[in-house]
Order: C-alpha cells, then sequence, then structure tokens
C-alpha cells in the first residue's frame, strides 16, 4: 500500500545552511533504502514535508520526525492512500 503524508513543523532552532544540509543528507542517505521519495520545503522557521512510500516506513519515519528535537509544533496535513507517487525521483 503506497501513501503520501504532508505534515508542517516550525523549527526548534534557527534554521542555518548547515542545518538544512545535514536534514538533506540524512534523508539522502536513509529514504531511498526505505523506499521513501519526498519533498522537504521550508520559509523561515517553517517547514513542510511530503513523504511517500510504503504505510509503515512512512509511519515509522514521521513517528522520528515528530521525535526529533529540531521540530516543534509538528501536525499532519494530510495522509492519503496513492496509486503512484509525485516525487518519484526525489529522495528528499
Amino acid at each position: 500500500m503506497l501513501v503520501r503524508l504532508l505534515y508542517a513543523s516550525r523549527a526548534a532552532e534557527s534554521v542555518t545552511p548547515a542545518l538544512i544540509d545535514a536534514i538533506l543528507a540524512q534523508s539522502r542517505a536513509h529514504n531511498p533504502a526505505l523506499g521513501i521519495t519526498g519533498i522537504l520545503c521550508h520559509g523561515g522557521e517553517v517547514f513542510m514535508q511530503v513523504l511517500e512510500g510504503g504505510r509503515a516506513p512512512v509511519n515509522a519515519l514521521y513517528t522520528q520526525i515528530a521525535r526529533d528535537p529540531r521540530h516543534r509544533d509538528i501536525a499532519v496535513l494530510h495522509f492519503e492512500e496513492v496509486t503512484e507517487r509525485r516525487f518519484s525521483s526525489w529522495t528528499m
């Protein structure tokens, strides 16, 4: 079962280029092995991310993200079963 999850959060600390680079490096290193694709957007202290993949891997990654101290005020905005990915070539 393929799912798509959209969430938003606020950064717990100042968003720096180094922080974004660290998040992207971690995602690029781990998401392909989990079969997860998606996109991360940020503006100021607000993040929005789409995660696509199998239900269990997406839920496990979202749970990990929700526990990450770099985020606060995290909320799921949308969750749905899908038949195809929108970000199939994006590891983040």
